[in-house]
């Protein structure tokens, strides 16, 4: 995933650079896309991999429970 923050960081200089250099703005634009696909889809890449491998297992998660989002119980 750190590809993705490198791609991500790539895209964001290449935006900047169009906003200094109008010139060749649609230049450092297209740049700045193919940036974003390359982070999408290694984000796509990482999701299929994740879901490949053990998905006979549910997932885990660390995230803390919405407070009154608990499915009640059945009676």
């Amino acid at each position: 995933m750190k590809n993705v923050q490198s791609y991500r960081a790539m895209g964001l200089i290449c935006r900047q650079r169009a906003v200094f250099d109008p010139e060749h703005s649609w230049k450092h634009l297209g740049d700045a896309e193919k940036w974003e696909h390359l982070a999408h889809a290694e984000i796509a890449a990482h999701f299929r991999e994740c879901n490949g491998r053990g998905s006979a297992e549910p997932a885990s998660s660390d995230a803390t429970p919405i407070p009154g989002d608990e499915t009640p119980a059945a009676a």
